[in-house]
């Protein structure tokens, strides 16, 4: 009877945690800030894209049948940036850069045929912000260019 009752809750239970599961809102690897080679800034959330100091447009993430490497947007919202609506987002091996592939419409996009242009993009580099703090004085310690100030010594009486 014991194995019985497991079994119903194995059955009845585990779709139930699945769809939890499911429901969730999973990390997209394309979430958060990077930057390219022509000083622009680019911020995805699940709520939008940003670039540089523009108003955030929305989009709809409509991959289908990826292995992760790939994404497919659809911009919502009007961007002059962009000059399309889909855009494929392709990873290569470091998860710190994608390839932004733009175009007009979904076919071309699931083609990969017309693309409107293409821009690399990168995580900030860490090394930034360590220079940042690293170049900052400190208090205790005179710089290089500056020797201290060493008291001349007064003559002594014998010396007189």
């Amino acid at each position: 009877m014991r194995v019985r009752a497991l079994l119903f809750l194995a059955i009845t239970v585990l779709p139930l945690a699945k769809i939890v599961a499911v429901g969730e809102v999973d990390e997209a690897p394309y979430f958060g800030d990077w930057e390219n080679d022509r000083g622009d800034t680019l911020q995805i959330t699940s709520d939008g894209i940003k670039v540089n100091n523009e108003k955030p447009v929305r989009y709809d993430d409509i991959t289908e049948d990826s292995d992760e490497t790939f994404f497919v947007l659809q911009i919502k919202d009007s961007s002059d940036y962009f000059g399309g609506n889909f855009l494929r987002i392709t990873f290569g091996k470091d998860p710190d850069h994608f390839s932004m592939s733009i175009y007009k419409t979904l076919p071309d996009t699931l083609k990969k045929e017309n693309e409107v242009k293409r821009i690399e993009w990168s995580a900030p580099a860490a090394e930034e912000e360590e220079t940042e703090q690293k170049e900052q004085p400190k208090e205790e310690q005179p710089r290089a260019d500056q020797s201290p100030e060493k008291p001349t010594p007064s003559p002594s009486p014998s010396a007189l």
